[in-house]
């Protein structure tokens, strides 16, 4: 698998690397979808074989040009946040001065499409320590066979949070950048897109560990 090396460590949760266990694993599953189909189908995801990336994982739908919503949002995202992410923007999980750079990010996964591992970082203040994470995000086709989907997983350490954290792109870390080599139609958003966004993918919403608001 072609994965960016990085320096192996003796404790790998608590500096995730783009090569962390969780990341590789889901990739390896991604990979088993295609067979002849050049992007996986969304609708062909078995949560059963992901049951231990489950908590780390989540599904982006594009709904502009840069701009993608959560679906499913696992527990990890939950505690970085502190709310329940499904229906939010993307950028809800970085901070503003990364929100540029993410948009660029997200629309060449769709628009190329491609493979995309990025090292992420919330840096340290007065109160609290820096925090690493690596991010992964896999392009998948919806019901149409347009590439207006990404699975994803996101490896932090498993130190409690207490309050909501915000990551930036790691510039110390290269962005790992894997194109499939296609030019698939994403530019032709569903119309009705943006007004399903707020609603969970049914696939994988009963077996992750989602915190669901039932206010």
């Amino acid at each position: 698998m072609d994965i960016i090396d990085h320096p192996n460590t003796r404790t790998p949760r608590v500096t995730p690397a783009l090569n962390d266990p969780i990341l590789t694993s889901l990739e390896q599953y991604w990979r088993t979808l295609r067979h002849a189909r050049h992007i996986p189908a969304r609708n062909h995801l078995n949560p059963s074989k992901i049951d231990h990336a489950l908590p780390h994982a989540f599904i982006l739908q594009r709904v502009a040009p840069g701009t993608a919503r959560f679906r499913v949002a696992g527990q990890r995202i939950f505690e970085m946040l502190k709310m329940d992410a499904r229906g939010m923007p993307f950028s809800t999980l970085f901070h503003p001065e990364a929100h540029e750079k993410i948009a660029d990010l997200i629309e060449i996964a769709f628009a190329e499409p491609a493979i995309l591992g990025l090292p992420l970082v919330s840096q340290s203040t007065l109160t609290r320590p820096k925090l690493h994470g690596a991010m992964l995000l896999l392009p998948m086709q919806d019901d149409a066979g347009q590439t207006t989907r990404l699975l994803g997983a996101f490896a932090t350490p498993d130190a409690a949070q207490s309050r909501p954290r915000r990551f930036g792109i790691n510039s110390e870390i290269q962005i790992r950048h894997d194109s499939l080599g296609l030019k698939l139609a994403t530019s032709r958003l569903p119309h009705a897109a943006p007004a399903q966004s707020k609603r969970p993918d049914t696939l994988l919403h009963p077996a992750l560990k989602l915190v669901v608001n039932n206010g």
